[in-house]
Order: structure tokens, then sequence, then C-alpha cells
């Protein structure tokens, strides 16, 4: 896809980004992630830069990646540090959205990228395994952790709060295997619900380093995890 857009065509091209994002095997939420991603970029363009440009996605080695072109030149090419961001704001929705993100500036323009991993086909179907040891429930999410099984997930917890007001959670994240947004909006609402119950707690194991990465800085307050950062 290469697409031109302005103030007057995020409309068309969200519906494009949206097409071409699940023709290449992006699941729906991700796909919502992709285009609410690269709608404020664009919009960034729109409203601090030329006010027009373009936006080219490209399958490459497994990840969906998006390029926002804003054509206005600039003295010299260079990769910039970390991008600056403020919580809440589009930035910072961006970058904790995407499995890549990086912005280069010279003289063809500025180029703002973004890219999602697309999964492998033949994922498990979600399950919630549940066991118990020595007091501590442990809640093992196999699958997808998604728009359509993250409110699966809330119901198990709420139903286990309701059972065992108090003691351990463990719910055990290694074997997700893709999430989205909403997957991650329901981890930080289990963990909203479980801090309001007095004496019981949630701790967090199976996750990579970037995932609870994303975690800590999507969080209002500080998360427990079995093992330390990879």
């Amino acid at each position: 896809m290469d697409q031109p857009f302005d103030r007057d065509s995020l409309y068309v091209l969200r519906a494009t980004m949206e097409a071409h994002a699940v023709q290449a095997g992006l699941p729906e939420g991700r796909t919502s992630d992709l285009v609410l991603a690269v709608h404020e970029l664009a919009t960034n363009v729109i409203l601090h830069g030329s006010g027009a440009g373009r936006v080219r996605m490209l399958a490459v080695d497994g990840l969906l990646r998006c390029e926002v072109i804003d054509s206005r030149a600039t003295a010299a090419t260079r990769e910039t540090p970390p991008w600056p961001y403020e919580y809440g704001h589009g930035l910072w929705i961006v970058r904790s959205l995407g499995d890549l993100h990086s912005v280069t500036r010279g003289p063809g323009g500025t180029v703002a990228t973004i890219g999602f991993a697309v999964p492998e086909a033949g994922r498990p179907s979600f399950r919630l395994l549940q066991h118990e040891r020595d007091g501590t429930v442990t809640l093992r999410l196999i699958g997808d952790l998604d728009q359509t099984t993250s409110g699966d997930l809330v119901a198990a917890v709420q139903a286990l709060l309701k059972v065992r007001a108090a003691g351990r959670l463990v719910l055990d994240l290694g074997g997700m295997t893709y999430w989205d947004s909403t997957g991650i909006a329901a981890l930080l609402s289990v963990q909203e619900r479980v801090s309001a119950v007095p004496g019981a707690a949630l701790t967090l194991s199976g996750l990579s380093g970037d995932f609870r990465r994303r975690l800590d800085a999507l969080s209002f307050q500080p998360l427990s995890y079995d093992e330390p950062a990879g």
C-alpha cells in the first residue's frame, strides 16, 4: 500500500489501512491498534507538519511495517533518540501499541515508522487452566489474549475473587501466543480488581521482557512479577 493523505482523506486512509492489514493476516484487534497508531501519526503531520503526506505499508519478515511520511525537508538525515511523549498523548499511544517504532528526518522529509508483528497460523485455542497449591491459585492462559477472549479472563478472575476474598493469585502468561490493546486493558483491569480486595495479591509470570515493559509503562500502579525483567 502507498497512499497520500491530507486533512480531508483520513477516513479513506483508515479504511484502506484496515483492508490491507486484514489481508496481510493481522487479527482484528491488532488491526484496530494499527489503524489508531497510523491515524495519530498522520494527524501529527496534518497539525504540526506540512499538512499532507503519504503512508506506505509493507509486510516484511513477519512484520507489517507502516511508514508515515511528511515530505517537508530537514537539513540532515539522522535516527532520532527515543520519541518524546507525554502520558496519554498520541505519540505515547503509538509507542505503546507498536512492536517497532522509529523516526528519521532528512532532505526527503520525516518518516515515522511503526511495525506490528503478524501472528503465525495454527495458534492454539484460548484456554484458562486453573490449579491450586499451598494456598496459591494459578491461572494459566493459553492462546490469544485479545478483544474476543479478554472478557473471559476478567470474568474468571472475578469469579475467583468471589470464592476466595483473599490470597495470592498467579496469572501465568507463558502460553499467551498473541495480544492486542484490549488484552492489555484486561490485564490492567484484573490488577485493579485484585488490588481492591483486602488481602488479595496478583503476580504475573511467564512474560517476555518487552511485554513486561509495556505493562509497566501503561499501568497506574506497580505490578508484581515472578521473575526479573529480561
